[in-house]
């Protein structure tokens, strides 16, 4: 309901903020109410759903007045003939607008920063910019208000690496595509415009969302004219030509920072490649080319020979623009998708419904296959979501999906679901987990194995299957027991305690000892290394050095080593490193092993190293397989560990 109602709601929002401003523009009623009926029905809207805070796109048109503004010179802020309580409405306008998410908010700050500069142009007085500037400032500030609360996470548990990793490339990736702002909607209601939006986006590359950017036909015509009113512009003329001018700059502006290859690409160079998907201004370039056809249409209407009847014409081509834009901007609706949709909504209802009854309220539930949160490919048929269903349909459940990637809970059940199913139980039962939920869908045999496999261990079959047959449930209670939940005050550290399995960044904690040492081909650590740095992934072999991690290779011991030891190593080189030395510190002394390309084993001998905890590995040369020309590869490989163990000294 409340997704429901949020979408719903983005309607009306999205169709008053376009009428607000339009008639701020001198827009005619009739026509700014189709202005913000075609802005609001966009195909941007429809093909948005997924991204469904985006679908709140009213801040653009809003971003776009204050531009204007800026541009004429209206926008004050330190002006004593504008009464104060005007100039504080601007200022808690423009910081509320900072809220609806940094990509409007940025794409704002990029019209304010157009408009300063046309002023700039036009007035030759550095003082036109200050009321850009000023407006970037609160933007800026509302902005970093917003996502305080990531940065102080953060430096609290550190980077998460896993989580919306974005590099500099995803800008060319997921950048703005002027063809496909022209170009029709996909599923247009004429086979002919379907089928011309297909072939494009099955035979071009770099096709993804920015295929939601089509502007629709009347947008395009807006697109077109602004064009035209940039190039054929006349001086002093004032009125609409103003009006399309700046909507005009406004527009190239955005379209050439934003579109694949433009400057977007170098600001994710220099700056930062967060934000990537430069194809979400399309709703702002879609309202500055609206805005122009209906000034272009409302301006010949002006002209025409019926003057005298235009406010009822106007009223009637209002119309029509709206009823059009129905036909070329939203798609047929699928009936049979629909009914679909409702049958397979009605299953997870009833099938969650079933779990709350068959267990204590506010049990654990225990969801497979494991797939991480967010941003994850499909496993099999089970979509990135779809384990987020027992969550929506319950009140008094506890789901074990939906940790953080990368984070404490995410690598626990990630490792926890490699484990075999029977140690995956016992593990759950200990925690507090009471039944077990699991999607059939996420399964190449549909799960066929797994069941038999759960059955046998359980000793009896799903106790509850979904109407649809996608999902089953498993009761993990032992007959005549209960399954206490762990009390919400424990930490991750102390849960895996509890269940005696202790995961984190670098894998499953085995228990060891210093001369049993660190087997490197092994997945985890023991449990006695506090931490690990410099190493790349494991293969079957053990691990590489890595430079691009970092310079040197160091493990952090939880306790300080021996006074006196023998420290064995088993490595090899990579490339040019063989016969060079790997120099090893340990607290003040140094010692040396020269390695082959072929794995042999090395003693150094180590007195006296005042309770160091820590053994740091320097590589002679590292070199990329890519710098050789071996391979692709972009590691910097230096020297190979298959194993490392301490042999304690007299």
């Amino acid at each position: 309901m409340a997704f429901n109602i949020y979408y719903l709601s983005g309607f009306p929002i999205n169709a008053l903020a376009a009428y607000f401003v339009l008639r701020k523009l001198s827009v005619s009623r009739s026509f700014s109410f189709a202005g913000g009926f075609i802005f609001t029905t966009l195909a941007f809207h429809f093909l948005r759903a997924g991204h469904l805070f985006y679908t709140w796109y009213f801040a653009a048109p809003i971003f776009i007045w204050y531009a204007y503004r800026i541009h004429i010179g209206d926008l004050i802020f330190f002006d004593n003939r504008r009464p104060l309580s005007s100039r504080i409405l601007d200022i808690a306008t423009l910081a509320a607008l900072s809220c609806f998410g940094v990509y409007y908010s940025f794409f704002g700050a990029l019209t304010f920063f157009t408009a300063g500069m046309v002023r700039y142009i036009r007035t030759r007085s550095i003082r036109s910019i200050g009321a850009c500037l000023i407006s970037v400032a609160i933007v800026t500030t509302g902005i970093v208000a917003n996502v305080a609360p990531n940065v102080i996470y953060r430096a609290e548990h550190g980077v998460d690496q896993e989580v919306a990793d974005r590099s500099p490339q995803s800008t060319e990736i997921y950048g703005l595509k002027i063809v496909q702002l022209l170009l029709p909607r996909p599923g247009h209601r004429l086979p002919a415009f379907a089928k011309l939006n297909l072939a494009y986006s099955n035979d071009f590359p770099l096709v993804n969302e920015n295929s939601t950017a089509s502007l629709g036909i009347i947008g395009s015509v807006g697109f077109i004219t602004l064009l035209i009113a940039l190039i054929a512009r006349r001086e002093n003329k004032g009125g609409s030509e103003d009006r399309l001018y700046v909507l005009a700059a406004l527009t190239i502006v955005l379209t050439l920072f934003c579109t694949v290859g433009g400057f977007s690409s170098i600001f994710s160079l220099l700056i930062s490649p967060l934000i990537r998907a430069w194809n979400r201004v399309s709703v702002f370039i879609a309202f500055t080319s609206i805005t122009a056809t209906l000034i272009a249409i409302e301006q010949w209407l002006m002209r025409s020979k019926s003057r005298n009847s235009s406010p009822s014409l106007a009223a009637v081509v209002s119309l029509f623009l709206c009823a059009f834009a129905v036909w070329d901007q939203t798609a047929s609706p699928s009936i049979a998708g629909l009914a679909a949709d409702k049958v397979e909504y009605r299953s997870d209802a009833q099938f969650i419904a079933k779990i709350e009854r068959a267990v204590p309220r506010e049990s654990a539930i225990y969801q497979l296959p494991y797939v991480g949160f967010p941003e994850t490919p499909p496993v099999d048929r089970l979509q990135t979501y779809d384990l987020a269903r027992g969550y929506l349909h319950s009140t008094s459940l506890a789901w074990s999906y939906g940790a953080m990637k990368g984070r404490p809970g995410d690598l626990f059940f990630r490792a926890l679901a490699r484990e075999p199913l029977n140690q995956q139980i016992e593990i759950a039962r200990k925690i507090g987990f009471s039944g077990l939920y699991l999607d059939r869908r996420g399964y190449a045999d549909r799960g066929a194995a797994i069941e038999s496999e759960l059955t046998h261990i359980l000793g009896h079959p799903p106790a509850i299957t979904s109407e649809d047959g996608c999902q089953v449930f498993f009761d993990l209670r032992v007959k005549g027991e209960s399954i206490d939940r762990l009390p919400s005050s424990l930490s991750p550290a102390q849960i895996m305690e509890r269940a005696g399995f202790i995961v984190d960044a670098f894998g499953v904690r085995y228990h060891g000892s210093l001369s049993e040492g660190v087997d490197f081909t092994r997945s985890g650590l023991p449990s006695f290394v506090e931490n690990l740095d410099g190493l790349s992934a494991r293969e079957s072999w053990g691990r590489w050095s890595d430079a691009n991690i970092a310079p040197e290779v160091n493990l952090q011991f939880t306790d300080p080593l021996p006074k006196r030891f023998i420290l064995h190593l088993r490595a090899q080189a990579f490339g040019p490193n063989a016969g060079h030395p790997v120099i090893v510190v340990i607290g003040q002394q140094i010692r040396s092993f020269v390695p082959t390309t072929d794995m042999q084993e090395f003693s150094l001998q180590f007195d006296s190293v005042n309770g160091a905890q820590r053994i740091e590995i320097r590589p002679p040369q590292p070199v990329s397989p890519s710098e050789l020309g071996i391979s692709a590869d972009a590691r910097k490989l230096a020297i190979g560990l298959q194993k490392l163990w301490i042999e304690a000294s007299p």
